[in-house]
């Protein structure tokens, strides 16, 4: 987490979280999402993906993806890929995505924001 120094400059500490102990800060009926850790250069989140997520982009932010387990559908622009545990994806900032999970298992990933993306999106949908 951060905190901050005798400068007033931010600096991270040392943690370690316990899935019991990540807050879900966003929920709908398709994704859930948790901030596991935030930055002034980046945010990092699990997101679990039950449904599909609609056409969005961030305008200010590139994201970084991991899928963890299960498999998802990503469109970038107009392409649509599968991805599935283990790959590593990078949606450049401003792209115009959507993602589905695919099958009835759970789909977990890791989504990096730089800089963070706070508020920065846009729904094409």
């Amino acid at each position: 987490m951060i905190g901050l120094s005798s400068t007033g400059a931010a600096e991270l500490t040392f943690t370690v979280q316990r899935p019991e102990q990540v807050q879900t800060f966003a929920s709908s009926g398709e994704a859930q999402l948790a901030l596991l850790a935030q930055t002034p250069e980046m945010n990092i989140r699990v997101n679990k993906l039950t449904g599909r997520i609609k056409r969005h982009a961030h305008p200010q932010s590139h994201h970084f993806l991991y899928l963890i387990q299960g498999q998802i559908e990503l469109t970038v622009g107009e392409e649509t890929r599968r991805i599935q545990a283990g790959d590593f994806v990078t949606i450049p900032q401003g792209s115009v995505h959507a993602m589905q999970r695919v099958g009835t298992a759970e789909a977990l990933f890791l989504d990096i924001a730089s800089p963070p993306d706070v508020g920065d999106v846009i729904w094409h949908e």
